[in-house]
């Protein structure tokens, strides 16, 4: 549930975001915040399979995996 002050504070934010002219209404500063915490979550969750994948042995050095992409899409190794 949201109090009073937080929702005096989300209106502040909101309405910041509307002077800066970049966004058209309330529902646009709101999407645009849902969308970016939908972003974040997606790269937390990423951060966390790596993490995952590291721990479970599911890595390869570096050199390798760019010599493969090298070879796969036969990309000349500069000198």
């Amino acid at each position: 549930m949201v109090t009073e002050s937080k929702s005096t504070r989300i209106d502040e934010l909101v309405d910041e975001q509307l002077a800066t002219g970049r966004y058209e209404s309330r529902d646009d500063v709101l999407l645009e915040a849902l969308r970016s915490l939908s972003e974040r979550e997606q790269t937390l969750a990423d951060i966390d399979r790596g993490l995952e994948d590291e721990a479970n042995g599911r890595v390869r050095e570096v050199s390798v995996a760019f010599a493969e992409l090298r070879s796969k899409y036969q990309i000349p190794v500069k000198p």
